[in-house]
């Protein structure tokens, strides 16, 4: 009878073992423990590689400071009727990383389809007006026809923000963030602003 309890040890033991591992050699339990913690890991620096990038980008700008290429202002004056702005511009495409939710019906916020537009400016609307014509340095001629929660929010905060519309997610990502001068209309409310917008975030 005494050996009864010695020999349910040795069995619990022995479940232990194989389940858990000894020592030396880990058992299943950790091996699935250890698989489904890297996968946690995994799956969050996916999500913060293709689903956050703004969260990315402003993490690395608190620590690094802003890296923005800044062109300087035109030393010409703007043509008439309008005014040197200096604006912050970025980049996006019609994909789901850039747009959160892939454009299925490929219409920007004016109802301008981007299949036959491929090329066109996000802003804030009561900054820059959506139908008018830009001339973007480095990006060329195209019509604010969109718009974005990243201008919006920045326009609260008097940075005129435009978010250039391209159609490759590689070509967008490569443009980065630049500061520029644009010409915008006088009685625009970008034109308006005073001061001058910061150039940091």
């Amino acid at each position: 009878m005494t050996d009864a309890p010695a020999r349910r040890g040795f069995w619990k033991l022995l479940m232990m073992w194989i389940v858990w591992g000894g020592p030396t050699k880990p058992g299943p339990a950790w091996i699935l423990v250890g698989g489904m913690a890297a996968g946690m890991i995994l799956g969050a620096l996916f999500i913060m590689r293709f689903q956050q990038v703004e969260v990315v980008e402003r993490v690395r700008t608190y620590i690094f400071g802003d890296k923005s290429l800044e062109l300087p202002k035109p030393v010409t004056p703007p043509p008439p009727g309008m005014a040197w702005v200096k604006a912050l511009t970025t980049a996006y495409c019609p994909c789901v990383i850039c747009c959160e939710k892939e454009h299925q019906d490929w219409k920007t916020s004016t109802n301008r389809d981007i299949r036959i537009h491929p090329y066109g400016i996000a802003s804030a609307h009561k900054l820059v007006p959506p139908g008018i014509w830009l001339d973007i340095p480095g990006y060329g001629h195209a019509m604010v026809d969109d718009t974005g929660g990243a201008m919006r929010q920045d326009a609260q905060r008097g940075i005129v923000h435009l978010d250039l519309r391209f159609e490759e997610h590689q070509v967008a990502r490569r443009w980065g963030r630049r500061w520029t001068w644009i010409a915008l209309p006088i009685d625009s409310g970008a034109a308006k602003l005073q001061p001058e917008p910061e150039t940091t975030h």
